[in-house]
């Protein structure tokens, strides 16, 4: 009786994954069909994927990917074609993975493997990198507005290069082309990512920026990608990683003045004003021809470090290159106008009777003049801005010019 009730819980075991085995066969066989049905295939995969006998077996899996795969090819439905591309390879990387399991031992204890997968996989994965479907899905995506989405068909495209099983088989990898466009998919996958706040996903990006990124992006794609890393550091707070991926960027761009000035503004906002000055020397030795490098040199010696008379020629030089860029002009009457009022404010300790105070009281007024035909020009450059003019009326007071401020319009 015993035996009996053994024999029959293999036979229930045996029905059972016989059952399950063939549900991937029908899942195949509906795929292959004359008139296919793959909401048929998805339902039958679906059981085998779920069973206990099956869902470690890499055919299993395989099949899951073949049934998107087919739909791909022959599908009229692209918007179900697009879902079925994303996850088979998905689900051809589960398989994969499960080839690296044996199957069985021979008799001396060798382990046998899954050879034909791997096999199978490979030329449909490449053809799907030729083909870029999901490049098209992404960007259908995008015009729905629905960056999320547009990321995971993206990303998916651009990672079949680092899937496990090229790493595996680097001979198939090499076939891959990674031109130019690659990388501008890369750069649009990183603009997904980033702007539907997956921050982590758009700094994972940057592994693909490897010395064949280098000698084969454009140039615009390597900057831009790498600003995303650096933003999304900035985004999840992390300033220590922050800077190590702006000084990966300068080293792989190092033409690139844009990423020295992100360190600079990192070490101006931690208040170490010794290397955000030594990055802007970089930056000025490299472009010394950028007004804006002079500007922002200025402001950091006369704002961040009360050093007036050392700011002085960098202001210059910024108008000497750019006399009609307001905010040059700007700057420099702000710092004129602040170590004027330095000055004035220091001598209020003297006796107002004294010569010494009316040394001091005339140098401060020599600066609120150097200050004035700065305010002056900024304003006549952008008469609606009301911080200019501010200025410009704060400098007639100190200069006693009443009808200039009158004529402003400004309240005495």
């Amino acid at each position: 009786m015993k035996k009996s009730i053994f024999l029959a819980a293999l036979l229930l075991i045996g029905v059972g994954c016989f059952a399950q085995k063939a549900n991937v066969s029908k899942a195949r066989n509906l795929c292959d069909a004359e008139v296919p049905d793959y909401a048929g295939a998805n339902e039958a995969i679906k059981l085998a994927l779920e069973n206990d006998e099956t869902k470690d077996l890499p055919n299993t899996w395989y099949v899951a990917g073949y049934v998107g795969y087919k739909e791909f090819s022959y599908g009229f439905d692209r918007a179900a074609a697009n879902k079925g591309v994303y996850q088979s390879i998905k689900y051809w990387e589960k398989a994969y993975e499960l080839t690296k399991t044996p199957l069985s031992y021979d008799k001396k204890g060798n382990p046998k493997y899954d050879t034909r997968t791997p096999k199978s996989i490979l030329p449909k994965l490449a053809e799907y990198f030729v083909n870029a479907p999901l490049v098209n899905a992404a960007y259908a995506a995008y015009d729905q507005k629905n960056l999320s989405e547009a990321y995971d068909y993206l990303s998916t495209h651009v990672y079949i290069p680092k899937m496990d099983i090229y790493t595996d088989f680097p001979a198939e990898a090499a076939k891959l082309l990674r031109d130019t466009n690659y990388y501008t998919y890369v750069n649009n996958a990183s603009f997904f990512a980033f702007n539907s706040q997956r921050y982590e996903d758009a700094i994972a990006l940057g592994q693909l920026l490897d010395d064949h990124a280098v000698k084969t992006a454009l140039s615009r794609d390597l900057k831009e990608i790498n600003e995303r890393i650096y933003q999304s550091y900035m985004q999840l707070k992390d300033t220590a990683n922050a800077i190590a991926a702006v000084e990966r960027a300068i080293q792989m761009m190092p033409e690139e003045d844009n990423f020295i000035l992100m360190l600079v503004d990192i070490y101006i906002a931690q208040n170490n004003e010794a290397k955000a000055m030594a990055y802007l020397d970089k930056v000025i030795n490299n472009s010394p021809d950028v007004a804006r490098y002079y500007l922002i040199k200025g402001d950091i010696l006369s704002i961040m470090l009360g050093k007036f008379e050392e700011s002085f020629p960098y202001y210059d030089k910024a108008l000497e290159l750019e006399p009609d860029n307001a905010e040059n002009q700007f700057q420099y009457g702000v710092a004129l106008y602040n170590y004027g009022s330095n000055i004035y404010n220091d001598a209020s300790s003297l006796d107002y009777n004294s010569a010494e105070y009316k040394v001091e009281e005339e140098r401060s007024f020599e600066y609120y003049r150097k200050a004035l035909p700065c305010f002056q020009k900024a304003y006549e450059l952008e008469p609606t801005n009301e911080q200019y003019k501010r200025y410009l009326g704060n400098a007639y007071y100190r200069l006693q010019m009443h009808a200039e401020i009158e004529a402003l319009g400004i309240e005495q």
